[in-house]
């Protein structure tokens, strides 16, 4: 007896002991990691401004809502605004707030102060649109004293926040930015007995464990809020009897450390509450901005009783997917609140039939993350890293997500209509695209869209994607010719003629024949029609004029950085680049021959305010400009009658130049398109090279037109700024037939631009 009594106060003394070490060792790795999550910092990621321009379209509405959702207050025409203020005027008031007179189609304005202004700045910051009665924005002025500019901005949206590689929407708040029908929410539902205990909660677990024993499986939870914050903040997700020990000793560990107060407001800011696209949404503050798009403050009674509801299975009780289970969740949310004396009975039957909140349209939430990839490498190629940086990216949220959807829907649709993708679509291949949109001016990319859906393929192909370019090289065959004399010493011209005809050509033992699409040549033919009818064989033979060299140089200039062979293939497009090269080359020609490198960020600065980086555009004239608008000038024919015809036959009218890309075993098709304002490339393929038969008129130029329907129209509908030493040729139908250059429903006039110097006599 006395044995067993020594041997079980050795077991006790050896089992306090464990105890006493555990618990010691626990609050040494809470410690630890309370240190190390006080000091991470979030990398943020914002999104451009929304920018207004003059002769675009818009309607008072619409700016007024997006105002309203970055928390704008309204104020009368005449009052003084202070930083988040706006007005909406009619003709008169708007007069007389800017001191101008309007026109009578001038009938109404809208002015604001973003919220980042300073108050000493507000008078110098005020923006205002002028509106004419077709929706168009007739004038901008910026002021006061007000002057008139070209363009208005609104606030950055804040896009992403990233622990890591982990992609966040989290908008931290303090427990005073919650609405105390939000905290009795949670607390009712969740942990009713959240001020009374130490963390754990023994009759919590009896009851559950009653309740699930009744119900035969697992009908309710014990764990009390504290516990879900370990579980959350400091543990893993793992269902083991050591994680579940450990969360019960810490949950009393954090109890005995911080305030109830504390408690509750750091779990409110690290819940999960579900899953934007690739974006995880944690806390209530970004919830609020999800599920409601409004601030966690503004929140009712009906919606604080939804995100209590929404915390105990995000996916189950999401309202936009499963109604009816978020709706029933909610009643039982209400029903503890009105049992716990929260709320009246009065409270409980109109919070009970409010609806619940429609799905709101998700900006890109899908493609997104691409966008920030291309960022995330732009500041690695720099040697910066993005941990705890504010990035200020040139991300067009609206524009990325016209982007998305227009490469989408045309995917979707080739698969359900095309026989032949649809053939291999039911072999498990997936037919994918990518698209990138830059500013001509500066430099900046507002749109990448890697492929389909972030969450089911995380390869870039817009950045990353390494593809033969196809008939997308050919303007650099003929900008070189642009530059040079033929070899009987005279000037190219956008009419010199070339031979399209069969031509075979031997180099170190090898023969070549390029083939024009469809077996057909036109003879002799001028090089605008060549080029806006992709002409193999004729751009071949002039590419082997000029010298592969010259065309290797000018491709480089233009901002090619891939290597190039010179192999007479190489005319034709026959080699790989990236879809960046060709967004930088194309944007170059856009521009008149200016060079302006590519930025997908604005500025980044640290957690101190200090800017680590700014883009600054810087464009050089890399290549004659004269050369560069006769080229260009001549891509224009491409769109109007050419292989983009479509373009103009579905709507899309403002000025456009650009050109297809079809290489030979119909791997990849491309368009790279731009106008006065914009260069948008887009290519369509198969991540495992399988042929789709597709050309670049029917794989890319649809995305490109739908695309910039709605996105391109934006801007003025103005035609290229020409350089100077340039002349207007406009050519009619007898000289277009002279030169073999028109046939059946081609235009009976042809508009070109000549280098000055280098008209033909007769023009």
């Amino acid at each position: 007896m006395k044995s067993f009594t020594i041997l079980v106060t050795l077991v006790i003394i050896f089992g306090l002991g464990i105890a006493a070490y555990a618990y010691y060792a626990l609050g040494k790795e809470l410690n630890e990691k309370l240190e190390s999550k006080k000091f991470i910092v979030p990398t943020e990621y914002y999104a451009a401004p929304p920018t207004f321009f003059t002769h675009s379209l818009i309607k008072v509405a619409d700016v007024e809502k997006q105002l309203l959702r970055q928390n704008y207050r309204r104020r009368d025409y005449d009052q003084r605004l202070l930083p988040g203020d706006y007005f909406i005027a009619d003709r008169e008031q708007c007069a007389a707030r800017l001191q101008v007179g309007l026109r009578e189609n001038q009938e109404s304005c809208i002015g604001w102060v973003t919220l980042e202004t300073q108050t000493r700045d507000v008078d110098s910051s005020i923006q205002v649109l002028v509106v004419q009665n077709d929706g168009l924005i007739s004038q901008i002025f910026k002021g006061a004293p007000f002057v008139e500019v070209p363009e208005a901005n609104s606030e950055a949206p804040l896009l992403a926040q990233y622990i890591g590689i982990e992609p966040l929407m989290q908008k931290t708040v303090t427990l005073g930015e919650v609405p105390p029908t939000c905290s009795n929410a949670i607390m009712s539902i969740e942990d009713a007995q959240f001020l009374e205990h130490s963390g754990v909660s023994l009759k919590g677990i009896f009851r559950a464990v009653l309740k699930n024993i009744s119900a035969g499986r697992k009908a309710q939870g014990g764990s009390t809020i504290t516990q879900q914050l370990v579980k959350n903040y400091f543990l893993t997700s793992e269902r083991t009897l050591k994680r579940k020990a450990q969360e019960f000793v810490m949950s009393i560990l954090l109890e005995s450390r911080f305030s109830k107060d504390q408690i509750l407001e750091t779990y409110l800011n690290v819940i999960y509450m579900g899953q934007n696209g690739a974006f995880q949404v944690r806390g209530y503050g970004s919830a609020a901005r999800f599920y409601f798009s409004k601030e966690l403050v503004d929140l009712n009674l009906s919606e604080c009783a939804l995100l209590a509801a929404i915390v105990n299975s995000p996916g189950r009780f999401n309202p936009f997917k499963n109604p009816e289970n978020a709706e029933r969740r909610r009643h039982a949310v209400l029903e503890k609140m009105l049992g716990l004396q929260f709320i009246s009975q009065e409270d409980f039957n109109e919070a009970d039939k409010n609806p619940l909140p429609s799905a709101t349209r998700t900006l890109a939430s899908e493609t997104a993350p691409y966008y920030l990839d291309a960022v995330r490498k732009q500041l690695e190629a720099q040697g910066i890293s993005a941990d705890g940086l504010k990035i200020y990216t040139a991300l067009d949220l609206e524009a990325q997500e016209v982007a998305q959807e227009s490469l989408r829907n045309h995917l979707d649709n080739l698969e359900k209509n095309n026989k032949y993708i649809k053939g291999l679509k039911e072999k498990k291949n997936s037919l994918e695209g990518s698209i990138l949109v830059g500013n001509n001016t500066t430099g900046l990319v507002s749109v990448v869209v890697g492929g389909r859906n972030y969450r089911m393929t995380q390869f870039n192909r817009a950045i990353d994607g390494h593809r033969q370019i196809g008939s997308v090289m050919k303007p650099f065959v003929y900008l070189t010719a642009l530059l040079n004399n033929t070899p009987e010493g005279q000037p190219y011209t956008p009419i010199t003629l070339l031979n399209d005809e069969k031509f075979t050509y031997k180099y170190e033992g090898q023969a070549w024949s390029p083939d024009n699409y469809g077996k057909a040549y036109f003879g002799s033919v001028p090089m605008f029609y060549a080029l806006k009818n992709s002409l193999n064989a004729a751009t071949a033979s002039l590419g082997l004029q000029v010298g592969l060299g010259n065309i290797i140089d000018i491709t480089h200039e233009a901002g090619v950085t891939s290597q190039l062979r010179s192999f007479p293939a190489m005319t034709l497009g026959a080699f790989e680049m990236y879809p960046r090269e060709v967004l930088q080359s194309y944007m170059t020609l856009a521009n008149m021959g200016k060079r302006q490198n590519l930025s997908f960020i604005r500025r980044a600065v640290d957690s101190d305010g200090k800017e680590i980086f700014v883009h600054q555009p810087a464009p050089t004239q890399a290549i004659d400009a004269a050369a560069t608008a006769s080229l260009v000038s001549m891509m224009k024919q491409t769109v109007l009658s050419g292989t983009a015809r479509s373009i103009t036959l579905n709507g899309f009218f403002n000025p456009a130049a650009g050109k297809t890309g079809t290489t030979s075993d119909n791997r990849d098709a491309w368009f790279a398109g731009f106008t006065p304002y914009l260069t948008t490339v887009v290519w369509v393929g198969y991540d495992n090279n399988t042929p789709h038969k597709l050309t670049g008129s029917n794989g890319a130029v649809p995305v490109w037109t739908q695309f910039m329907k709605k996105m391109g129209t934006r801007f003025p509908a103005e035609d290229f700024p020409w350089p100077e030493n340039t002349k207007k040729v406009v050519l009619d139908q007898d000289t277009l037939q002279s030169l073999n250059a028109f046939k059946e429903g081609d235009p009976t006039s042809v508009e070109l631009i000549f280098d000055a110097a280098k008209v033909p006599s007769g023009f």
